[in-house]
């Protein structure tokens, strides 16, 4: 078996044909199968992995309503995850965009960490 070169994908984990994608999500076990992930609606835990991929790595990030609706997310929707995972302690808003019309800041927190 050929070794793969930086930024390449197996084959059933993209669309790519050349199997290279510029960037990419990586997500431990610990945190899919723990019970307050799980717990999140199954839209939630999909919404927290495009923020992931959003962030580029970043532990902040924005994820403005024309981002979720060229995802075929719509705003209600969205905000009704981000809220779920405000909630839940995964994401944190950090600044407000709503008076400047721009898109709130978001960053992921460690408060889910924290025992109850």
């Amino acid at each position: 078996m050929g070794r793969k070169s930086k930024g390449e994908l197996p084959r059933w984990l993209t669309a790519s044909l050349d199997q290279k994608e510029k960037r990419f999500v990586q997500v431990g076990n610990t945190l899919l199968f723990d019970r307050r992930f799980t717990a999140l609606s199954v839209g939630a835990r999909y919404f927290y992995i495009l923020a992931a991929n959003e962030s580029g790595g970043q532990r902040s990030f924005q994820f403005p309503a024309s981002k979720m609706e060229a995802l075929g997310i719509s705003k209600r929707t969205g905000w009704n995850y981000l809220k779920e995972l405000e909630a839940a302690g995964f994401i944190e808003c950090i600044r407000s965009g709503k008076c400047a019309r721009q898109p709130n800041d978001y960053q992921f927190s460690f408060q889910w960490l924290e025992p109850p």
